[in-house]
């Protein structure tokens, strides 16, 4: 892993503490990681004065403490985020937390909303300094080129939308207009399944972009909300209570939509679906005839499909979105013998 700067180390450190900034700056100066540029330290006092300075100058990291006299807590990050959201003069640079709480949860919150690392100024030393800002510096900058990226893909997503779905609208149009039993048919199925392609392409796009924002979800709620989306026919659904994930809510229920589809069409319109909990995650099973454990591998490729109307886009869309959130997914067998998708490494409410 290589550090985001070369010659030297412009350092932020928002303080008020004279003592621990003094300690803070000295472990910055000192030797104990090699290969780590020496470091050039701006102490501001405030919160306001910080995010000032941060305006004034081209600063590589900014270390943050959560006691200030403006604000504590938490709500120091908020009001640090705003600022820079809110002012366009300001950049985007990686922060790293520092306050005088050992709080686990205090500290995967900070993660969650923006900050690249939490530290417990009592633990801190140069070299675990050293190696925080190393990993705050690489992460922002996989961070930034992951946003450039979902940048390219919504261009690209415009153009199929606007390029494509154009020219597609006038031939579905015109399609009305040609009299002849025979072959009209044939071409309005092929233009409605290109539409159905470009739906799909356009939706893989765009659910596959890294989730930087969750909220709690509450499961039932949102797979009632699914069924009535889909053509649900005799098939029966029982979701497990009391279940809330911290998701994409938009997200999640394009994933539950296209798996309770996905159960329909290849089981049938009495299929039973059962959606639960997991220690980490949660499970979508029917109780159909299963799949075959030599093709769970590929049903998740893009195109892949063993219904002649399908898409082959539905189960890697929900690959995409579970992955946008970190998660992982499997295929195990439900009690029923049928076939039964096991999200893991998902947040749940506690």
């Amino acid at each position: 892993m290589s550090i985001s700067v070369t010659d030297e180390l412009n350092v932020l450190l928002i303080e008020d503490n004279p003592g621990d900034a003094t300690l803070f700056e000295h472990h910055l100066s000192a030797d104990g990681t090699e290969g780590f540029p020496p470091a050039t330290v701006t102490h501001c006092e405030a919160l306001d004065a910080g995010i000032d300075e941060l305006a004034g100058d081209a600063y590589d990291i900014v270390l943050l403490d959560l006691g200030l006299p403006e604000s504590t807590g938490l709500a120091t990050l908020d009001q640090y985020n705003e600022a820079v959201d809110d002012r366009e003069d300001l950049p985007s640079v990686p922060v790293i937390v520092l306050t005088g709480l050992k709080d686990e949860a205090a500290a995967v919150e900070a993660i969650e909303r923006g900050a690249q690392d939490y530290l417990v100024k009592d633990d801190v030393d140069s070299g675990l300094l050293h190696r925080a800002i190393r990993y705050a510096l690489e992460r922002h900058r996989q961070q930034q080129e992951l946003r450039r990226q979902n940048e390219r893909l919504e261009r690209f997503a415009h153009v199929v939308s606007h390029d494509l779905r154009n020219p597609l609208g006038v031939a579905q149009g015109r399609v009305e207009l040609i009299d002849d039993e025979e072959h009209a048919p044939i071409v309005a199925d092929n233009l409605d399944r290109m539409e159905a392609i470009i739906d799909d392409v356009l939706t893989l796009a765009r659910e596959g972009q890294a989730v930087e924002q969750t909220e709690p979800v509450k499961l039932d709620v949102l797979a009632a909300n699914c069924w009535a989306n889909v053509e649900t026919a005799d098939a029966e659904l029982s979701v497990a209570d009391g279940v809330v994930i911290h998701a994409d809510g938009g997200r999640l229920q394009q994933l539950l939509e296209n798996l309770l589809r996905n159960s329909i069409e290849h089981v049938g319109d009495d299929v039973a679906i059962t959606i639960g909990a997991l220690p980490d995650g949660f499970f979508v099973a029917d109780d159909g005839p299963g799949i075959d454990p030599d093709n769970r591998d590929e049903i998740f490729e893009a195109g892949y499909t063993t219904n002649p109307d399908g898409t082959g886009f539905g189960l890697n869309i929900v690959k995409e979105i579970a992955a946008a959130h970190g998660w992982d997914v499997a295929i195990a067998d439900s009690e029923d013998g049928g076939a039964r998708f096991e999200f893991t490494g998902v947040r749940l409410e506690a």
